[in-house]
């Protein structure tokens, strides 16, 4: 006997634009880098590497946290949650000490920046995206 497929209950949530919002950011950062060759290699690289810090550990958050939709997967998505964060966190710390490590020489300034510029473009551009 063949089983009917089970009637969805509840509202379907779409799932966020998370490749279209990270494709904007890579987008952003590689043209800040770019046009900062012009001032100076160094300063271009530091803020590459910032913005790859804080895009990258961020991307793995949200693939973690976004895997399950619907109140079913509620446990499964509190789990996503706390997996995400630790391993953005854990990311973010190896990156920064892999970079200050062994990148020579190296703008701390700039790397700062552009890690805090990139995680502040975030919000920005979640919005942006989240509109279209």
């Amino acid at each position: 006997m063949k089983r009917r497929p089970r009637p969805q209950v509840g509202a379907v949530l779409a799932r966020p634009p998370l490749e279209k919002l990270y494709a904007v950011q890579a987008s952003i950062l590689l043209l800040v880098s770019v046009g900062l060759l012009w001032v100076d290699l160094t300063v271009a690289y530091s803020a590459l590497l910032g913005g790859l810090i804080s895009v990258g550990p961020s991307y793995y958050f949200a693939r973690q946290a976004f895997r399950f939709r619907g109140a079913r997967f509620a446990r499964h998505i509190t789990r996503a949650f706390y997996v995400g964060a630790a391993g953005k966190f854990m990311l973010t710390a190896i990156a920064f000490a892999l970079a200050f490590a062994m990148v020579k020489p190296l703008n701390i300034a700039v790397l700062l920046l552009a890690y805090l510029g990139m995680t502040a473009s975030h919000w920005v551009v979640a919005v942006r995206v989240g509109k279209y």
